[in-house]
């Protein structure tokens, strides 16, 4: 899927009309017989159908085309490119404990995206290309009940990335205001999508980091941030939180959450990922609850969201009943 995406496949193929072999490789810079194994291959995968004289893109082969709607094509430049070759290295990680991702480019993800504009950039848009799981986070009543304070209200986005999250929680409430945190590089891609999207003058943008979180927000939201870190980073960036908030303030947190049943998740397939590349790592609801106890925070209640997440509803801890 990669390589159908690094050689622009889905953008040379006409999804209403079967194209010839020769032709895409012409388009492409291909040799037309190996074009045509990888095509074939592609076809079991369902990204695209071969007929009699040629083939034709599939709605799925579709989702690599570059800036079509939830294109899917950063995701797998993403993980066809460093991630990667870091998960050939899988082994190293699961016999000594060191980050795959560290051991081979020598230093932490984060790091290493942020000095490469190019894959700071993939990286904010393969973050967004799984957007579909926010679809129902602007509907939770946290922020429902805070659109409707008379006197108004802020969603503080904590590592808000490129601010996909925060532009649909504005666009849903517009008497919201919000707070974008985030890395310099990041915060500039957070203000050109939101003003281009009409909303970045109701959003105040910070680069900082999470020892920068601004008081007195009426919502904060963490979302795919606790899972990029281990126990006790998590609990440092829970207690910045939770000196943060106001005591009517609400706390969402959007992660995946491993089953206690052991099904089968994306949430665990992502666990192997943050292991292997990132150093962090997914856990169960309980896990999730002791680490916000241990900030001064209490989980409220969990939602699910599509592809295996969940919203984690969290307020500050009644000092009454410690």
């Amino acid at each position: 899927m990669s390589t159908f995406a690094q050689l622009r496949l889905p953008d040379a193929m006409d999804g209403d009309r079967t194209v010839g072999v020769e032709e895409l490789a012409r388009e492409v810079g291909a040799r037309p017989r190996n074009l045509t194994i990888l095509l074939r291959y592609l076809a079991m995968l369902g990204a695209v159908t071969e007929g009699r004289d040629g083939f034709r893109l599939t709605e799925t082969g579709a989702l690599l085309r570059d800036g079509a709607p939830a294109s899917m094509r950063a995701l797998a430049l993403m993980y066809g490119g460093p991630f990667y070759d870091s998960f050939a290295r899988l082994g190293h990680t699961v016999r000594t404990g060191q980050v795959a991702f560290e051991h081979l480019f020598g230093e932490n993800h984060f790091d290493h995206f942020a000095r490469d504009p190019h894959l700071a950039e993939l990286f904010d848009r393969s973050m967004a290309a799984g957007a579909a799981m926010f679809d129902p986070v602007p509907a939770h009543p946290a922020l429902t009940a805070a659109a409707e304070a008379p006197a108004g209200a802020t969603v503080v986005d904590v590592a808000g990335g490129n601010g996909e999250l925060l532009g649909r929680i504005l666009a849903a409430h517009p008497r919201l205001q919000g707070t974008l945190l985030e890395r310099p590089h990041a915060v500039e891609a957070a203000r050109a999508r939101l003003d281009e999207a009409g909303l970045g003058a109701r959003c105040a943008f910070l680069a900082g980091d999470f020892a920068d979180l601004p008081a007195g927000g009426d919502v904060y939201v963490l979302s795919r941030v606790l899972h990029d870190w281990d126990d006790e980073r998590c609990r440092e960036i829970l207690r910045h939180c939770a000196r943060a908030m106001p005591d009517h303030a609400d706390l969402l947190v959007v992660e995946r959450v491993l089953p206690s049943d052991g099904s089968m998740s994306l949430a665990t397939a992502w666990d192997l990922h943050m292991m292997c590349n990132v150093g962090g790592r997914e856990r169960h609801a309980e896990h999730y609850a002791r680490l916000f106890a241990d900030a001064g925070l209490t989980l409220v209640d969990s939602s699910p969201l599509p592809l295996d997440g969940h919203v984690l509803h969290v307020r500050k801890a009644d000092p009454t009943r410690q």
